[in-house]
C-alpha cells in the first residue's frame, strides 16, 4: 500500500471512528437483558414469547451481514447510515402498538436489521481503508466497540427507567442511539471518501465452497460455548447461590471484557496471524468449560464466566481477519455475510438447547460438556486448516484523492 499523505490520514481516522460510534451504537441491541421484564410487564407476555424478540432481532442481524455485499454496492454511504439511525425510530413507533407483535416487527426486525446493517458495513468501511499490517487490530476494535455498546446502554437504559416511565425511557435511548449515528454520519461525510466497490464475478468454485464449509463450522463451534455463558449467565449464577446484584455485576465484566479481549486479539492476529491466536483462544476456551464441570466455587464460577465471554469477543473480533486473509478484501465482505450466518444458528441452538437440557437434568452440567466437547473440535479443525494468505488483501489506492478502491 502507498503512504498516505497527513490529510489523507486524517480523513482514514474520520472513518475510522465514525464506524466506531456506528458499531458502538447497534451493539445496544444486545442491552436487550436490561428490557425484557418491562416489555414482559408492558405487554403481558412470558419469559419465552419475550425472548423470541431478541431471538428475532439476531435472526435479522445475521440477514443484514449476509446481505450487506449487496446492499453496500446498491446504496451510498450516506443513504446506509441515515437508515442506520431511522430504522430504530421507526421501531419505536410500532412498538408503541403496545403488542408482542409490535415489540417483534420494531425491536426485532427493524433494530436487529439496523444493528446488523451497522456492524456489517463498519467491517467493510474499515478493511477498505486499512492496510493489511494493522488491519487485525482495527476490526478488533470495531467487534470491541459493539460490546462496549451492549455494556453501556445495559448501564444507561435502568437510570432512564428511573427517570422517566419504561416506554418514554426507551424512547430517549433510541434518540440518543440515532443522535449519536447521525454524528457518525457528519464524520463520515467530513472525510469525503467514497468506498468505490469494485466486485469480481463469484464464480462457483468448488475450493471456495469447501473453505467456506470449513470456516462455518468452526465459527459455529468456536462461538457455541460463549454464546450460551452469555445468554444463561443469571441462571448459572443464581443457581451456584449467586446474588441478583452479583450476577448483574458479572454481566457487565463479561461483556467489558469481551470488548477489551476483541482488540487485543486483533493485535495479536497484525503479529502472529489469526490461526495460532484462535487456537490458543480455543485451547484457553476448553480449559475453562472443564474447570467450570469439575470446580464449584462461586468466586471461580464468576472468574471463567468472563473469561469464557471475553475468549468470545476475542474470537468474533479476529475471525473477519481470517476471512480477508483467506478471500482477499476482493471476497471478504460476501464470504463473510455466509460465514456469519453460523454465529446467528448459534445463537438460536445454544441457549435453547442449555435451557431444554436444564429442564432435563436440572443443571447446566450436560450443556458446558456439550460445549466441552464442541470447543475440542472447533481446536482441532483450526489447527488442521491449512491456507496461505491473500497478498492481496489490501490493494493500492487510487490516485484520486477522494477515493479509495474496494473490494468485497
Amino acid at each position: 500500500m502507498e503512504s498516505l499523505s497527513p490529510s489523507k490520514n486524517y480523513r482514514v481516522l474520520l472513518i475510522f471512528f465514525s464506524c466506531l460510534l456506528i458499531t458502538f451504537c447497534m451493539g445496544s441491541i444486545h442491552a436487550f437483558s436490561t428490557l425484557i421484564e418491562n416489555i414482559e410487564l408492558q405487554i403481558n407476555v412470558g419469559r419465552m414469547e419475550s425472548s423470541l424478540i431478541y431471538s428475532t432481532g439476531l435472526i435479522c442481524v445475521t440477514v443484514a451481514v449476509y446481505l450487506g455485499h449487496t446492499i453496500y454496492r446498491k446504496l451510498s454511504q450516506s443513504l446506509l447510515i441515515t437508515l442506520m439511525a431511522v430504522f430504530p425510530l421507526i421501531g419505536v413507533l410500532i412498538i408503541n402498538s403496545n403488542s408482542w407483535i409490535g415489540w417483534i416487527i420494531g425491536y426485532g426486525f427493524f433494530f436487529g436489521f439496523s444493528s446488523g446493517l451497522g456492524y456489517g458495513f463498519s467491517l467493510y468501511a474499515v478493511s477498505s481503508i486499512i492496510s493489511s499490517k494493522n488491519l487485525g487490530l482495527a476490526l478488533g476494535a470495531i467487534s470491541a466497540s459493539y460490546a462496549f455498546g451492549a455494556v453501556i446502554f445495559s448501564m444507561l437504559y435502568p437510570l432512564l427507567f428511573s427517570y422517566f416511565d419504561f416506554k418514554t425511557g426507551y424512547l430517549v435511548g433510541v434518540m440518543i442511539l440515532s443522535i449519536l449515528v447521525i454524528i457518525g454520519l457528519i464524520l463520515f461525510r467530513l472525510a469525503n471518501i467514497s468506498l468505490v466497490t469494485e466486485t469480481k464475478p463469484i464464480s462457483k468454485n468448488p475450493s471456495f465452497t469447501t473453505k467456506i464449509i470449513k470456516l462455518w463450522l468452526i465459527f459455529f463451534l468456536g462461538v457455541f460455548a460463549g454464546l450460551m455463558i452469555i445468554g444463561h449467565a443469571v441462571p448459572i449464577i443464581s443457581s451456584a447461590g449467586g446474588s441478583s446484584t452479583v450476577a448483574i455485576t458479572t454481566i457487565s465484566l463479561m461483556a467489558f471484557g469481551s470488548g477489551i479481549a476483541g482488540i487485543y486479539a486483533g493485535w495479536l492476529s497484525d503479529r502472529f496471524g489469526c490461526k495460532r491466536p484462535i487456537l490458543v483462544i480455543l485451547i484457553i476456551n476448553s480449559l475453562a468449560l472443564l474447570s467450570l464441570l469439575i470446580f464449584t466455587s462461586i468466586n471461580l464460577l464468576l472468574i471463567l464466566l468472563v473469561l469464557i465471554a471475553s475468549l468470545y469477543g476475542a474470537l468474533i473480533a479476529i475471525y473477519p481477519t481470517l476471512v480477508n486473509q483467506i478471500f482477499g478484501s476482493d471476497r471478504s465482505t460476501w464470504a463473510y455475510g455466509r460465514i456469519f450466518t453460523s454465529w446467528g444458528f448459534a445463537g438460536l441452538v445454544s441457549p435453547s438447547l442449555a435451557g431444554w437440557l436444564f429442564d432435563q437434568y436440572k443443571n447446566y452440567n450436560s450443556s458446558l460438556l456439550f460445549a466441552l466437547i464442541l470447543s475440542i473440535i472447533a481446536g482441532l479443525m483450526i489447527w488442521s486448516l491449512k491456507y496461505d494468505v491473500n497478498n492481496s488483501t489490501q490493494k493500492p489506492l487510487k490516485s484520486s484523492p477522494k477515493k479509495y478502491s474496494s473490494r468485497i
